[in-house]
């Protein structure tokens, strides 16, 4: 009896020691999935290596995502090429080019020089499938909305609200244009409307990539390559995404009131003097210290061969970035000649920023958060109250339409030389 107990005393020990072995081969595997081990020293130096000898070409697939719905800097050596290649069948969403030799396929400086404007970032066979007239010369701020095709909701309420056709026409110094990639071949019915919904209001601007989360890059791209080329004489690019409000009655206002040294100091002022500085600026709210996602369940997973550095230099965060116009130039120029990164904001104000020694001046005292919105909407604070340029992108649709009708039913006619007093309607200014 003793003896069958003692058996089965040990087999009751040796069935908790494979549980715990297996419990531990278990959270191995999930460590070895969630997270990517960091380089050694001589895959570190091999990487940097094999980054100063490769040239703009790049054979690898592209990772299509088809679902539309104080600075720190890090060492130029840490940055290399993403997974987006020159594969036109995949990447570009319209007929491709024959593809040259790899003896002739020309280096991105060589193309830069010889056929610019069919050229973006990596891709040489770039179109636009829909544009718009270059700009008027009394335009001062263009403003370009990232949008995905299938957000037409968002754009009519644009349209309705702060980027309604009175707030661009009228001698108004505001442009307000959409950007977009292409569709899949298998979604030309939406293709179609977009078309029509162009014809109809010929302020959307589409290039021949597919509209994608790892193509925004080239988006970003195209819209500086855009102003670049049709808006050069505007004083500011103002890149937005199509879920803020922007203050443009304030904007306005501010971009026509010239600036004055006698002046008493107030925020106000302070944004007119920034928006009406002709060089060197790069305005948004900055973000430090983030940290390159390596985990395989993160939408935003970086690998070390595309970002080998952990964590990411000082960048804009994309729901709004405002340029001037000599910024635009040399950080498009520097895009041209770059390897492709996806993360376009960390790509374009974070490494080539500092390659182009371009600083950031910080917006965030004229971003509008979610309480003090519903204070505004509460009637908490007033219009005048708040000094502000953008909402932060977590206010919904129905937040800026009701923002939108604030400035409605508080008659803010902006200045007479502006826009004419009885121009308003229930929709705002158009």
């Amino acid at each position: 009896m003793g003896a069958a107990a003692n058996r089965a005393n040990r087999m009751d020990k040796r069935s908790l020691c494979y549980l715990i072995i297996c419990f531990n081969i278990f959270v191995l595997c999930f460590w070895l999935v969630s997270v990517e081990p960091q380089p050694t020293a001589e895959e570190s130096a091999a990487a940097a290596a094999a980054i100063t000898t490769q040239t703009s070409a790049n054979g690898s697939k592209p990772n299509q995502i088809n679902d539309l719905s104080s600075p720190s800097r890090t060492l130029s050596t840490y940055y290399n090429r993403s997974l987006v290649s020159l594969d036109k069948a995949a990447t570009v969403a319209s007929t491709p080019t024959p593809t040259p030799s790899p003896a002739s396929q020309p280096t991105i400086a060589t193309a830069t020089a010889t056929n610019a404007d069919t050229q973006l970032i990596d891709l040489h066979n770039f179109a636009y499938l829909m544009t718009q007239e270059p700009c008027a010369t009394h335009i001062q701020a263009l403003v370009l909305v990232h949008t995905a095709p299938r957000n037409a909701e968002k754009r009519a309420l644009i349209r309705q609200t702060w980027g309604s056709q009175r707030m661009s026409s009228h001698g108004s110094p505001l442009r307000v244009i959409f950007l977009l990639g292409a569709v899949p071949q298998a979604q030309q019915q939406l293709q179609h409307a977009l078309k029509h919904e162009n014809a109809r209001h010929k302020d959307m601007v589409q290039g021949n990539f597919q509209d994608a989360y790892r193509n925004m890059t080239y988006k970003h791209v195209m819209a500086l390559k855009w102003f670049t080329q049709n808006c050069a004489q505007a004083q500011l690019l103002i890149k937005v995404d199509d879920d803020v409000f922007v203050n443009t009655p304030q904007l306005i206002k501010l971009l026509r009131e010239p600036n004055s040294n006698q002046t008493t100091a107030t925020s106000g002022t302070a944004l007119r003097m920034l928006l009406q500085q002709r060089r060197d600026l790069m305005f948004c709210r900055p973000v430090s210290g983030s940290r390159v996602k390596r985990s395989y369940r993160s939408k935003w997973r970086v690998s070390f061969s595309e970002y080998a550095a952990s964590y990411y230099p000082t960048y804009c965060p994309g729901f709004a970035i405002v340029y001037s116009a000599d910024v635009v130039q040399r950080l498009y120029q520097a895009a041209q000649l770059s390897n492709y990164f996806w993360v376009d904001d960390v790509h374009i104000t974070g490494v080539l920023a500092e390659k182009t020694n371009t600083s950031i001046t910080d917006l965030q005292p004229f971003v509008l958060y979610e309480a003090d919105c519903e204070r505004l909407l509460s009637g908490e604070r007033e219009l005048e109250q708040q000094q502000f340029l953008f909402t932060w992108h977590s206010i919904g649709l129905e937040q800026i339409s009701a923002l939108w009708q604030l400035y409605i039913s508080q008659n803010y006619t902006l200045t007479q030389r502006s826009v004419e007093p009885d121009s308003i309607t229930d929709t705002g200014f158009s």
